[in-house]
């Protein structure tokens, strides 16, 4: 089983409720979604392994990456993207020897349903209609949401929702999305665009949150600490 893959590095969680932790993160290429403020390369030739200082043309094998995570010394290993749920298949196919964590856009939930029983960690996503222009908003809406049911929180799994917050988007709106999910997740973790400016805003969105779950403000850590 192989998949493409843009790198493979060490470093810390820098976003969710595992801030600090360090982490093997396999970052795959390609995403079903285009939202305003993503940074992932759509495709790569190239994968750069850098914990081995050494780059691979793609697709890669799940031996390698197995083996790669086996040897390392960290807290689990973070699958990224892009959206690793295209690669449903291929995250079975990894010889589990870390804890798995799973950061998905949450709209692909026949994928989801592949991986449900193998990871430990879900950082699951609830994108606002402004990060996603000229889509089906209320179609992925409903996709997320039965994403969250098929990956919910649970004694073996633990699942919380990421709302990334540009500058601009509908309040009631967030609410209204994060009331359809509350059952399902452990807490909701309100992230920043790097650079927002209207904190304000982001700390009226939390107080009313709580009356729903749990909720934190927590920025993109590592941007602020510059490292990968």
């Amino acid at each position: 089983m192989r998949a493409e893959i843009s790198e493979i590095f060490e470093s810390i969680q820098g976003e969710g409720i595992l801030v600090g932790v360090r982490q093997v993160f396999v970052r795959f290429a390609r995403c079903n979604l285009a939202c305003i403020y993503c940074d992932t390369a759509k495709n790569s030739e190239f994968c750069r392994d850098y914990i081995h200082n050494r780059t691979l043309r793609n697709p890669i094998s799940a031996e390698y990456v197995s083996n790669l995570i086996k040897s390392a010394k960290v807290h689990s290993v973070s699958f990224t993207g892009g959206e690793p749920l295209l690669y449903a298949d291929f995250i079975r196919n990894v010889e589990k020897t870390k804890p798995f964590y799973l950061e998905t856009n949450m709209t692909l939930p026949d994928e989801a349903k592949k991986v449900k029983d193998v990871v430990d960690f879900v950082a699951g996503d609830f994108k606002v209609r402004e990060a996603l222009p000229n889509r089906n908003y209320d179609e992925i809406v409903e996709r997320t949401v039965r994403c969250f049911k098929i990956l919910r929180n649970c004694r073996r799994r633990q699942t919380f929702c990421k709302i990334v917050l540009p500058n601009d988007f509908d309040f009631d709106e967030v609410v209204s999305n994060a009331e359809s999910i509350k059952d399902y997740v452990e807490c909701f973790v309100l992230q920043p665009v790097f650079g927002q400016k209207n904190i304000k805003i982001l700390l009226d969105l939390q107080k009313k949150l709580m009356d729903i779950k749990d909720t934190r403000i927590i920025p993109q850590v590592h941007k602020y600490l510059g490292v990968r």
